[in-house]
């Protein structure tokens, strides 16, 4: 079945139904055989044979995310003129393979419904390639001549595409048709990155865990790579000889590595110290430094906490300074709020080097903060005050700008999750609110800055909550590291423990 709630571009066209095979079609259910998808917009292919009427459609999805990156080559049309499809000498494709497999699937649906699009032949004669198109989200606000919602990225649907979304959806048809029909189970629960984010999380987390599966060890193509050498738990690859693991490919984890997360998992350590000695960089000033930002839309906050043996020296007080700005975020305030939050560390810094103390800044994955440490100056070059991209790079490059994350990694071998709201916890830290996470602060933010009094108030309040945590985080785990730096045994002590 086909339905067409919208065909808003009208045409004489035959109908087909109650579509117009001539329209641009909206919001399209497709149901057949079990399957269904709701295609964003099918486009009428242009007719290759002036005699047949119905010349198909081809689907295009809207996601959102972004679709380009500066560069070239990707296929590309404007929203206007969808089908005039060129070479752009501006866009670079963002690789999102679920948008490949959510077109196949559309393509699928479409051909055993009759109405998918013909590959239009190429120049020589040939069949061409199928095409699928994608709407990304937005402007980019570092590359403010890219916008993906304006353009249609083009796919191509080839024939290895096609087989790979065959086999995954032969797959799944099957694994469910054996459940409905009390089967044996077809497949067990393995772990993926997609898992953090499933609600049957709660179910297969347990049972992996009962079993001490090696898919909590390791990821990807690995997993298969230690099942078939046969590890299929974290307790095999701990015991395994260190010459058996060194011929392994693989890929995603150094081998000497795995064997030490192995065995820390097994002794249930949730770090493990790589040397004797931890030597996190300290200051007698230091200032925490976390941002929260919006999708590609900019840094709305810039949260700071201060302290350090020699802060009473300085005319500034200990604790937890926000910057903050409300205001939409393609506006000047954006700009405003970066500059008074930049005058701040610089007047800390000056301050500190003015009295003959020491100074740091610290953050947690510097990437995230250095994106928009340098992304604001880009876009608004000309505000008063506004740093260089040039003296941004200088602060970025000193020492005095510590990146608490690489020296986690540096120092520690750690079996689980490197994020910090796996990590600070091991210091006794909590944060207040029960449902801290980046993802969760973007949906607050929108609520936030909409037009419900109440629910503003309060959700401004959360947000800088959440953010005092963040930098409180950072603060307890780099105090922990300092004072107890026997709290988590050695590579060394484990391999005693494990007799060598």
């Amino acid at each position: 079945s086909m339905t067409c709630p919208r065909a808003d571009i009208p045409d004489t066209a035959a109908t087909l139904g109650d579509c117009a095979p001539k329209r641009w079609l909206w919001q399209t259910r497709l149901e057949y055989g079990g399957r269904f998808a709701i295609v964003d917009l099918l486009l009428p292919a242009p007719a290759a044979d002036p005699a047949r009427s119905e010349p198909g459609y081809i689907p295009v999805l809207v996601r959102g995310h972004r679709t380009t990156d500066p560069g070239a080559t990707a296929l590309v049309s404007a929203f206007g003129d969808p089908l005039t499809i060129r070479r752009s000498p501006a866009h670079k494709l963002r690789s999102h393979h679920g948008d490949q497999l959510a077109l196949a699937h559309a393509h699928r649906l479409l051909a055993d419904l009759g109405l998918a699009a013909a590959p239009p032949p190429n120049p020589d004669g040939a069949p061409g390639v199928l095409l699928g198109g994608i709407i990304g989200y937005g402007r980019s606000a570092t590359h403010t001549e890219i916008d993906d919602a304006a353009t249609i990225v083009w796919h191509e649907l080839g024939d290895e595409l096609l087989a790979e979304y065959d086999a995954r959806m032969a797959d799944r048809l099957a694994v469910a048709t054996a459940a409905a029909e009390r089967r044996p189970a077809l497949a067990l629960p393995s772990r993926i990155s997609e898992c953090r984010r499933c609600p049957w999380w709660t179910v297969c987390g347990p049972e992996l865990e009962a079993v001490h599966d090696v898919s909590l060890l390791v990821a990807g193509a690995d997993v298969e790579v230690l099942r078939a050498a046969g590890a299929t738990t974290y307790d095999d690859v701990a015991a395994m000889e260190p010459k058996a693991l060194a011929v392994l490919p693989l890929s995603g984890i150094p081998v000497g590595e795995a064997r030490i997360r192995a065995r820390a998992m097994v002794a249930d350590a949730p770090m493990v110290r790589r040397t004797e000695r931890v030597d996190v960089p300290r200051a007698d000033i230091e200032l925490d430094v976390d941002m929260e930002s919006y999708s590609d839309d900019g840094a709305y906050l810039w949260g700071t906490y201060l302290s350090g043996p020699g802060v009473e020296q300085l005319s500034y007080d200990v604790g937890y300074r926000p910057f903050v700005t409300w205001e939409p975020l393609e506006n000047r305030s954006t700009a405003t709020n970066f500059v008074a939050f930049w005058q701040f560390l610089s007047e800390v810094r000056h301050a500190a080097d003015y009295a003959g103390l020491s100074f740091a800044a610290y953050c947690y994955s510097r990437r995230a903060e250095e994106r928009w440490l340098y992304g604001t100056p880009a876009r608004f070059p000309d505000e008063e005050g506004m740093p260089t991209v040039a003296d941004v790079d200088e602060f970025c490059s000193l020492d005095e700008w510590v990146d608490l994350f690489a020296e986690v990694k540096r120092l520690f071998v750690v079996p689980g999750s490197l994020r910090l709201k796996a990590v600070a916890p091991l210091t006794g830290f909590s944060w207040r609110d029960p449902e801290p996470g980046g993802e969760n602060s973007m949906a607050w933010y929108r609520i936030a800055t909409g037009a419900d009094p109440g629910d503003v108030a309060a959700h401004r309040a959360r947000i800088l909550r959440y953010n005092e945590d963040d930098v409180l985080a950072t603060h307890a785990l780099r105090t922990w590291l300092t004072e107890r730096p026997d709290a988590m045994p050695t590579v060394a002590e484990l391999d005693v423990r494990f007799g060598g």
